[in-house]
């Protein structure tokens, strides 16, 4: 795969887990602080995804691998049901897996002095 295929397919995916977690809370049942963290934090990684198909740079990764670490933590601070901390866990593994493998690749796209085409 090519660095400019794997920086689009990871913000796609990225764009997807945070439309997942912001939609999740209709497939599964939780409320109170858990539901607005959810919300912002999906919020924040589908922005950050949308962004870094827009802007070739390494900010928007490591937003979201800064949010993936929230999210993981939070998922154990607030009380839930089990299969939405499972949606959580696993949508901020796969979140911080994205953003490190972006990050690396946009950052290695700026220090070789290729800036891929959109």
């Amino acid at each position: 795969m090519n660095d400019k295929s794997q920086s689009r397919l990871a913000s796609v995916l990225m764009l997807g887990i945070g439309a997942w977690l912001m939609a999740s809370p209709l497939f599964i049942s939780v409320s109170g602080a858990a539901f607005t963290n959810v919300l912002i934090v999906g919020g924040i990684i589908a922005l950050a995804g949308l962004t870094q198909l827009i802007w070739k740079n390494t900010l928007p990764s490591w937003i979201s691998a800064v949010a993936a670490v929230w999210l993981l933590v939070s998922a154990f601070i607030f009380s839930a049901d089990t299969s939405f901390v499972w949606s959580v866990v696993l949508s901020a593994v796969a979140t911080f897996t994205l953003a490190v493998w972006d990050g690396v690749e946009v950052n290695h796209f700026q220090h070789s002095g290729h800036q891929p085409a959109m």
